[in-house]
């Protein structure tokens, strides 16, 4: 039977969580190999997000989180050599992109048959403003890459993640949307609360998944602050080490808003937090779409977008909360109007649910049926 190979060694975020979706699809119609890390298939990511997911084999070739293009070459020509690999899926190409139409011709060398070589963009910008000149630039030069990779025979399919609200095809990068799915709903979130310990009194609103200084929680928390309201901060996932500086400088009055559950989160308990508080506010500069917005938008949460204009075109198409200014004053303002919403309010949501098998058949070229569509088709 023909083989797909999954090349992700990065287990960070919830990257497995989108390996598992697209190993969905590809096992539909052939045998599904993954290609990573020993630390990675170890690791608690795997057996969270993997452990269900039926794999031929799971190889750990690599030894980093990011290797060279050659490297990664060489390890889809090695396993072409032993197996009838029809399908190469990159979770993460931008890298690899840069170089792969030189490397992949010289590593695919002598290969009886070629793979058909799937590449994810997830730093591609899919709808961009002509005035941004570096977004333009980036885009311009990636969209150069893709040409030329399709052109010299080294990718046959690419694909970028793409806001929910955006219906269009694509071209040369085919638009993915990104999906909208958590397992867990705000209607249950008194109930969720007791179970997570989260204080049922108060106002929460949470940032999620790996937090960073870009996530801006200090921002953040002198917008609740602002705003007025009762209310509390969450951060809930892996806090990297300049926010945990950040909240012990942190005096007194301030540390106490700040709830913090810190370390691997699997998806159940994530969205268990997602859907337990009152506002998501993502005050993120971020040329892509955002995953814990879509999670949001799924639990009934209302999400506060600030610095996107990706999210900002989906906020309207799906009345998934509101947008507002990079500033302490407007995400408050935002954050107090939705959390006074009525919740049981209609959404005037304009556009289709974005699922993970339709983010995954996109991701791989192929239709309901597993065939190779469109440009994707060797």
């Amino acid at each position: 039977m023909a083989v797909t190979l999954i090349v992700e060694p990065d287990p960070s975020g919830h990257r497995f969580q989108a390996v598992a979706n697209v190993a969905a699809v590809a096992g539909e119609t052939t045998e599904v190999v993954l290609l990573t890390t020993a630390e990675a298939a170890a690791g608690e990511a795997f057996d969270v997000y993997l452990a269900d997911t039926k794999f031929l084999a799971v190889e750990p070739v690599f030894d980093q989180l990011y290797p060279p293009t050659e490297e990664i070459a060489r390890a889809i020509a090695d396993q072409a050599r032993e197996r009838d690999v029809e399908t190469a899926v990159l979770m993460d190409a931008d890298n690899a992109l840069k170089r792969w139409w030189l490397v992949a011709r010289r590593e695919f060398k002598g290969l009886a048959r070629k793979p058909r070589i799937v590449m994810m963009l997830t730093r591609y910008p899919a709808r961009i403003k002509y005035t941004d000149k570096r977004v333009m630039q980036l885009r311009i030069s990636k969209g150069l890459l893709a040409m030329v990779s399709r052109a010299n025979g080294t990718v046959q399919h690419l694909s970028g993640f793409a806001g929910r609200d955006d219906m269009s095809h694509g071209w040369v990068v085919r638009r993915a949307r990104d999906p909208e799915i958590c397992s867990a709903h705000s209607r249950d979130r008194a109930a969720l609360r007791a179970e997570l310990d989260l204080p049922a009194d108060r106002v929460l609103v949470g940032i999620f998944g790996m937090i960073g200084p870009d996530k801006r929680p200090d921002l953040v928390l002198e917008a609740i602050k602002v705003s007025g309201i009762d209310g509390d901060l969450v951060l809930a996932g892996g806090v990297k080490p300049e926010v945990v500086a950040w909240l012990d400088g942190l005096d007194e009055a301030d540390r106490a808003r700040v709830i913090v559950r810190n370390g691997f989160l699997s998806n159940e308990v994530l969205d268990k937090h997602v859907a337990a508080v009152n506002a998501v506010p993502i005050a993120q500069v971020h040329g892509g779409p955002s995953g814990i917005m879509g999670k949001a938008s799924a639990a009934g949460v209302p999400v506060v977008s600030a610095g996107s204009e990706v999210r900002a075109r989906e906020m309207v198409a799906t009345d998934s909360g509101e947008n507002a200014e990079m500033t302490a004053e407007s995400i408050g303002a935002a954050i107090k109007r939705v959390v006074e919403r009525d919740p049981d309010a209609p959404r005037r949501n304009t556009v289709p649910p974005a699922t993970a098998e339709e983010f995954s058949r996109n991701l791989l070229g192929v239709d309901g049926e597993g065939r190779f569509v469109g440009m994707s088709r060797r």
